[in-house]
């Protein structure tokens, strides 16, 4: 979930309840709505559609809402935290077990040697953000509850060769002279 909307991993992540979730249709397109309250105060985020198959798993390893059909607890404004354990515990942060996954993975280490932590995760989404989805700042600050100045410093790395296609091209009917 964290990768899939870029929610930071602490209270924002922590706080979520089934309640917070949502679905938002725009122009015939159905959207993932996740109410965050956190660091910067509360805010809606869209999540990416691959989301879905992550809350679906988290449904089926949750054995008191085992019972509700995936559809019908969006309606039934639930009060359990969506990040939990199958017996409805809590902890107080996953770090831990993020950890241990990464590490039983092998993917503990960077290329550059830097262990990844959970806000590897946000970094990881502003970046893709950013350079394969092509978002814009103001969209990304909205998304991530950022100021421009602060998406620009830590999460784009975007140069003007790796944006030479949009650097490059001009509109259809633009007449060029050199």
């Amino acid at each position: 979930m964290l990768l899939h909307t870029g929610m930071r991993h602490g209270t924002e992540a922590m706080g979520i309840c089934w309640r917070h979730l949502e679905w938002h249709t725009d122009k015939g397109t159905r959207y993932l709505r996740v109410w965050v309250d956190g660091k910067t105060g509360g805010r809606w985020l869209i999540a990416r559609h691959e989301a879905v198959a992550v809350l679906k798993r988290l449904h089926q390893r949750q054995a008191d809402i085992q019972h509700w059909e995936f559809e019908d607890l969006f309606q039934q404004r639930l009060s359990q935290k969506l990040f939990r354990i199958h017996n409805g515990y809590q902890p107080v942060s996953l770090n831990g077990t993020f950890r241990r996954l990464l590490r039983d993975a092998g993917l503990l280490l960077n290329q550059q040697g830097n262990t990844r932590t959970l806000y590897s995760l946000r970094h990881t989404y502003a970046t893709q953000a950013l350079l394969v989805r092509r978002t814009d700042i103001h969209t990304l600050v909205r998304q991530m509850g950022n100021s421009g100045a602060m998406i620009e410093r830590h999460y784009s790395k975007l140069t003007a060769t790796m944006a030479a296609d949009r650097l490059a091209s001009f509109c259809a009917g633009d007449e060029v002279s050199f």
